[in-house]
């Protein structure tokens, strides 16, 4: 317990979330609450999935940094949370309520209090890897059979000599610890540490119909282009809006819209940089099925995100909103650097600029916009590829096997 007050002193800017949920499989793979008390079964020596018979045995702890924020890592770990759900493994989860020490040390007792519940072997998930102390402490509970860490982003390639990234690239190479990243371009940022396997984000079967669904209603083009970008509200400087209002800007072309929807309340500097553009619309706090609609309806996805290392790190994983938009029947225009290469088809449903510079990305943006029939023509492409790709049938039993 020591161990986690010290280390949680370092930790910064780990989102906070809401309480622990308990949540159990029904047979149509929806979710409902679970009883908190011990099964009263006798367990295997290990957690196993046996996905021919649909029976399976275990349980997971699943260990979140946030609830209710919105962004790319909630939306992982809800699917993540579906695929163990329609595979009948029962699952809790502990989010981080507060940052800092207080905060870890709160998720260790009720981690600790969810472990003895259970009573059966049960696999650590980690949402993020500034909780992996945490779970490594929970994991000398007697019923755990391991841990398995979830590596998104930029977490990954942050600075690398402050004490907290030390504790965890040490952590990490623990023989009990399974690390899974999120693209081939995190895997590589990992080589250096650990090895790490590799599981793209992927959509719940509601969160995949709605999309798809907001693509069959879609109505014809309108004369005006409409762009539409998508991302947590507070990181708008990170994920490239300035850049992105330049390069519109640099078009010269009236006819251009865009919509910047989000999670999260916007902040203040943020409202005072849109208000100044009369083409421009800021929507927040949207539901999924709004959120469905605005992406079906825009001609071009745009995503413009800066990627840094060192303190202040950002960048794209993956890239999930990426994957969403071409459900819903959208091209896209992707970030120059990053792992975005693995959310989609480079000249086929999207592009990427050459470089992170707004003459780039007004260049990328005027080469999608100037053929309108070829836009059409990547839209279609955009949804057959995508559905194939990310259909959550076959999603969850991928998700199960690189996990447990």
């Amino acid at each position: 317990m020591l161990a986690v007050i010290i280390y949680a002193r370092c930790v910064t800017n780990v989102p906070a979330g809401r309480r622990e949920r308990e949540l159990a499989p029904r047979r149509d793979g929806r979710l409902r609450p679970q009883d908190s008390r011990p099964s009263g079964r006798r367990a295997p020596d290990d957690v196993r999935t046996e996905f021919d018979s649909g029976h399976t045995t275990g349980q997971v702890l699943l260990l979140a940094p946030s609830q209710g924020l919105g962004g790319g890592i909630e939306r992982y770990l809800e699917t993540i949370e579906w695929a163990f759900h329609l595979r009948r493994i029962g699952s809790r989860r502990i989010n981080l309520e507060r940052p800092g020490y207080l905060g870890h040390l709160k998720m260790f007792l009720d981690g600790r209090k969810a472990l003895k519940d259970i009573g059966e072997p049960a696999r650590i998930i980690v949402g993020h890897r500034a909780l992996l102390p945490v779970a490594t402490l929970l994991a000398r509970q007697a019923v755990v059979r391991g841990v398995s860490i979830v590596c998104h982003g930029s977490e990954v390639w942050g600075s690398r000599w402050r004490p907290r990234r030390i504790a965890e690239r040490w952590l990490m190479r623990r023989s009990d610890v399974r690390v899974i990243a999120v693209s081939s371009f995190t895997a590589g940022s990992l080589a250096g540490d650990c090895m790490a396997t590799v599981l793209a984000p992927g959509l719940s079967q509601d969160w995949f119909d709605v999309l798809v669904g907001a693509a069959r209603d879609r109505r014809d083009s309108a004369p005006r282009a409409k762009l539409v970008t998508v991302f947590r509200l507070a990181s708008w400087r990170e994920k490239g809006l300035p850049e992105l209002m330049s390069a519109i800007e640099a078009l010269r072309d009236d006819s251009i819209r865009l919509t910047v929807c989000g999670s999260g309340e916007p902040p203040a500097d943020l409202l005072k940089f849109v208000s100044d553009r009369q083409w421009c619309v800021l929507r927040h706090n949207m539901s999924d099925h709004e959120l469905a609609r605005e992406l079906a309806s825009a001609d071009l996805f745009v995503l413009a995100t800066r990627t840094r290392s060192g303190r202040r790190a950002s960048g794209e994983g993956f890239g999930m909103v990426i994957m969403e938009a071409q459900v819903a029947g959208i091209p896209v225009v992707v970030p120059a650097y990053g792992g975005v290469a693995d959310a989609y088809i480079d000249g086929v449903t999207g592009i990427a600029p050459s470089e992170e510079t707004t003459a780039a990305l007004s260049r990328t943006l005027a080469e999608m916009l100037a053929d309108r029939r070829r836009l059409a023509w990547m839209a279609e492409r955009a949804g057959e590829w995508a559905r194939l790709t990310f259909a959550p049938e076959r999603y969850a039993d991928v998700a199960c096997r690189r996990l447990l």
